[in-house]
């Protein structure tokens, strides 16, 4: 349960823009200031700095991280300022302002590092090592977020391509020939794909395109052309092998997506059945409602 709720804010954090996210930062500083005023000279609560301080640090950057804890600083003295607190030598001012800044400095430094970090191994786990485009579970990511970022009635459409064949070319001509077919087929799909980020490997012949914001019209206009171009690529090739295209087309962005990548798998399981005919063939369906996952 907590890790759910865990997981749920720090996905709606990623989701926000940077802006927001530092204007939140700031307003969290002077709201803590505005308590630490309220509670007085007797209550140190230097440690609530460290909230806006992680918050811009980690969803912004570095830089906007150590910006947030100076103002923390300043607000801090603000707050004794404030409060009436006095000081017996000048240099005591300096060294309340040093002190707690080097420490939020080196938080901000330190979990700014980590969060480039975190993001270097994510995007090595996130990627598919022989093509370099995002594993299925990252490709399921990409497409939540556009789900989540798209408004109602955006329309939507989920292509996923597979080809008969690669199992008879790395018995016949070796593995490393297979791999340079896969790799071809992924440039391909990515250079006539509307947008090369949304495009994923699934499965070890099967790739999926997402196609935000396109009718069913321009999908089968893209997907078409996906086609000609991977059969203008085997013929250069000589690479005995038939391409499956299968979509789905959405009149508006599913709120699911456990049911878009469930129907569009569903539709390519029912296509792939057929492997074994050397007719390339590219099938999208429209629908209103996916529907519903028990």
């Amino acid at each position: 349960m907590h890790r759910k709720v865990t997981e749920t804010v720090l996905s709606f954090l990623n989701r926000q823009s940077k802006i927001k996210v530092t204007l939140t930062s700031i307003a969290l500083a002077l709201v803590v200031g505005t308590i630490d005023v309220q509670t007085g000279l007797e209550a140190q609560l230097h440690f609530l700095y460290v909230v806006p301080i992680a918050l811009a640090s980690w969803f912004v950057n570095r830089q906007t991280g150590i910006y947030v804890a100076l103002l923390c600083v300043v607000v801090i003295l603000a707050a004794d300022a404030i409060g009436g607190r006095h000081y017996s030598a000048e240099w005591i001012i300096y060294w309340n302002f040093l002190m707690p800044g080097g420490l939020f400095g080196v938080i901000a430094l330190a979990l700014s590092q980590l969060r480039s970090k975190f993001d270097t191994l994510s995007e090595l786990v996130g990627r598919d090592m022989l093509t370099g485009l995002p594993n299925v579970r990252a490709f399921y990511d990409l497409t939540s977020r556009e789900i989540d970022n798209a408004f109602s009635p955006q329309p939507l459409s989920l292509a996923f391509v597979d080809i008969d064949g690669l199992k008879w070319i790395n018995q016949r001509l070796g593995y490393a020939t297979g791999d340079q077919l896969l790799c071809m087929i992924a440039r391909t799909i990515k250079q006539n794909a509307p947008r090369p980020d949304l495009v994923g490997r699934v499965g070890g012949t099967a790739f999926a395109v997402l196609l935000p914001n396109v009718t069913s019209q321009d999908a089968s206009a893209i997907l078409d052309k996906i086609q000609k171009e991977l059969k203008e690529e085997r013929q250069k090739h000589a690479q005995p092998v038939t391409f499956y295209i299968s979509a789905i087309a959405c009149a508006k962005a599913p709120q699911s997506i456990a049911e878009l990548m469930h129907e569009a798998e569903s539709r390519m399981t029912r296509m792939t059945r057929m492997k074994g005919s050397s007719k390339d063939t590219v099938e999208i369906a429209q629908v209103d409602t996916l529907p519903a996952l028990n």
